[in-house]
């Protein structure tokens, strides 16, 4: 192969490494453009040394896909949360609300050089016999340790909590609820799914869900100030769904 030729293979096989190396954003390694060039490459190998280069090159970009898709989830996951978004919302605080989530969040360390035998004892107990997080809260917040998870409508219908026909009469009414009740208008989400109990609200919301998957009712939302309005739809919608994961609880 002539000098250029290999430069640019091993320009791309040093490119994938220096991003696993590093917390570099995979998706700044165009693969299309990569295949082309050891598409437009392949030709001249004319060396096992050559056709073994131009695999470790398609090895690392595989690698670098793989990063990707590990990129996507972990984005997509309700634990990640934007640092820019953070930096703006920070910005919007008032001195008195930074001063507020600076007392949440402020834990004091303490340091102790030297202990008993006695204190060491005392705090070998403590530890021992402290009730786990999973268990600390349990009877104020219920099983906040389990892990989210998904249910579907028949799911529901085995736990009796709808029967099919119930199902559809109470997600007809609600779409006419929000029919009357937006009118056109984007209208607050969380104060439309609001009922006497908690139970009744995740109904409300599951229902709401529905509505909007089947395109008959839009969703927006604000990142900054946690805002969610909702419409409902003249005409059902088209185009690619997304989904938004809102959480509901008690005291919102």
């Amino acid at each position: 192969m002539d000098k250029k030729s290999l430069e640019d293979l091993l320009r791309v096989i040093s490119l994938c490494e220096s991003v696993k190396s590093s917390s570099a954003n995979p998706f700044e390694v165009d693969i299309i453009e990569k295949i082309e060039i050891l598409k437009k490459l392949l030709p001249e190998w004319k060396f096992l040394e050559d056709l073994l280069l131009d695999s470790e090159a398609m090895l690392e970009l595989a690698q670098i896909v793989r990063l990707q898709n590990e990129f996507l989830k972990h984005r997509a996951s309700s634990l990640y949360i934007d640092p820019l978004l953070i930096q703006l919302k920070v910005k919007l605080l008032t001195r008195d609300e930074l001063v507020e989530a600076f007392v949440k969040s402020w834990h004091p360390v303490a340091q102790v050089d030297q202990i008993s035998p006695k204190g060491l004892e005392k705090a070998f107990v403590y530890w021992r016999d402290l009730t786990p997080m999973s268990e600390r809260f349990k009877s104020e917040f219920g099983n906040y340790g389990v892990m989210p998870g998904t249910i579907d409508l028949s799911g529901l219908i085995d736990m009796k909590v709808f029967t099919q026909e119930d199902f559809e009469s109470r997600l007809n009414a609600l779409q006419d609820e929000l029919l009357q009740k937006s009118n056109g208008e984007w209208i607050d989400y969380r104060e439309f799914i609001e009922a006497e109990t908690l139970e009744k609200k995740v109904v409300r919301a599951y229902l709401l869900a529905f509505v909007i998957s089947e395109g008959k009712a839009s969703l927006k939302t604000d990142p900054l100030t946690g805002k969610i309005w909702t419409v409902a739809l003249s005409e059902k919608a088209t185009g690619v769904p997304r989904s938004v994961a809102v959480s509901v609880t008690g005291g919102s």
